[in-house]
């Protein structure tokens, strides 16, 4: 969970510096960090199915009261650990997708602009409903 967080922080200041390189080495980690999370997720659930619980809150609140009582404290507290660590990396990861975003869409805009469109001049508006009359009226005497 640490080398993941500390992925997206790697991930965050290539996208942060437009590097595409470490953002391509970046985006190959974290791969490789959620395919071992996935899997080592998938062998969580695999035991509490095998013991006989759910792999629900549900099911893990039943396993830790299933626990002997001087095991349980530092078990709940592990997993409360890890669900901050999860409840982290998802904040990270959702940062570095508004970045993405917002960077994509500042590309998309630099692009119309080299290409003499104007925002003004679409056929159809974000919802997809009919743009200006004059970007129509052109297509149609196109």
């Amino acid at each position: 969970m640490t080398d993941l967080q500390a992925q997206l922080e790697i991930e965050f200041a290539a996208l942060s510096q437009h590097n595409l390189e470490d953002l391509q080495q970046s985006t190959a980690s974290k791969q490789l960090l959620l395919e071992q999370l996935a899997e080592s997720s998938a062998q969580r659930e695999q035991l509490m199915t095998q013991c006989g619980y759910s792999a629900t809150p549900d099911g893990m609140a039943q396993w830790f009261a299933a626990l002997p009582e001087d095991v349980r404290p530092a078990s709940e507290t592990l997993w409360q650990r890890l669900q901050q660590a999860l409840e982290q990396i998802q904040r990270l990861n959702l940062r570095n997708e508004q970045v993405l975003r917002r960077s994509s869409r500042n590309n998309d805009q630099l692009l119309a602009l080299l290409r003499g469109q104007n925002q003004r001049h679409t056929l159809y508006d974000a919802s997809g409903g009919k743009g200006q009359l004059s970007a129509q009226n052109r297509l149609g005497k196109a």
